[in-house]
């Protein structure tokens, strides 16, 4: 038993060794993403409630949430800024109390408000963590995970427009997102620090946004339900990307750091 027991402590201080500055900063940036995407699919849930995808993907988000919280609590190299976490733990009490609610407009409403206050407290952990960071490949990890929250939040907007809730902030916050995704992915790809690889996935990005962005200008004649197929599965696509566009600049900044 005391063997077992030395093992699961040797594990325990390697896995929190192991966890790097990229690591967090990847982390945290997924908080400002998770933030639009339990928003995105709990307004789903109301469009579609027979849809079984969006529970699934709404209940998994919520639960990532709360591991990530948790990683970064445990976290020793951001102690400095604990004082925001904590902000960041107050506001997301706030807003998992009203997305455990079930489904309505009313509801859907109070969560698509509240998420930007989420989104707010979240990003500016993530720059502060960046600050802390002695690379500037650290701006790069924080620039391409803002784009997966982008991606997310483009998705959150068009379902909200859809169904009807917040539709002045829907519809602006729509064209914002967009235009932001686009100009930041541009600047990520004249950054002198990107691999081939990292190129590549750039330019993949290129080519999801230029494809969403024909569903919301209306340039396809498909039904309701297609659409949003489309526009969620493209978005999802969006989101993928850049994650491993965002974990590629996190291991620079993690292999610059150990040099």
């Amino acid at each position: 038993m005391k063997l077992i027991a030395v093992f699961f402590l040797l594990f325990l201080s390697f896995d929190i060794s192991a966890f790097t500055m990229g690591d967090a900063i990847n982390i945290a940036g997924r908080q400002r993403m998770l933030s639009q995407r339990i928003t995105q699919t709990y307004i789903l849930r109301g469009i579609q409630p027979s849809a079984e995808r969006h529970k699934k993907v709404f209940s998994r988000s919520l639960q990532e949430f709360k591991r990530n919280h948790e990683k970064l609590s445990n976290f020793q190299g951001a102690e400095k800024i604990e004082t925001q976490l904590i902000k960041v733990q107050k506001e997301w009490e706030k807003f998992e109390k009203i997305a455990l609610q079930p489904t309505s407009k009313e509801s859907a409403t109070k969560l698509f408000e509240r998420s930007d206050e989420l989104l707010s407290e979240t990003h500016a952990y993530v720059v502060k963590l960046q600050q802390l960071a002695p690379d500037n490949s650290a701006e790069l990890i924080n620039i391409a995970g803002r784009q997966r929250m982008l991606s997310q939040r483009i998705a959150k907007n068009y379902a909200a427009k859809l169904w009807e809730i917040s539709q002045d902030n829907a519809s602006s916050g729509l064209q914002q997102d967009l235009s932001e995704y686009s100009n930041r992915l541009n600047q990520l790809l004249e950054s002198p620090l990107n691999t081939p690889e990292i190129t590549h996935n750039l330019r993949k990005a290129q080519d999801h946004l230029n494809y969403a962005s024909r569903g919301f200008e209306g340039e396809m004649k498909i039904s309701e339900k297609r659409q949003i197929q489309v526009i969620t599965g493209t978005t999802d696509l969006m989101l993928r990307n850049m994650n491993v566009i965002t974990q590629l600049y996190a291991k620079l900044l993690d292999s610059s750091t150990t040099l």
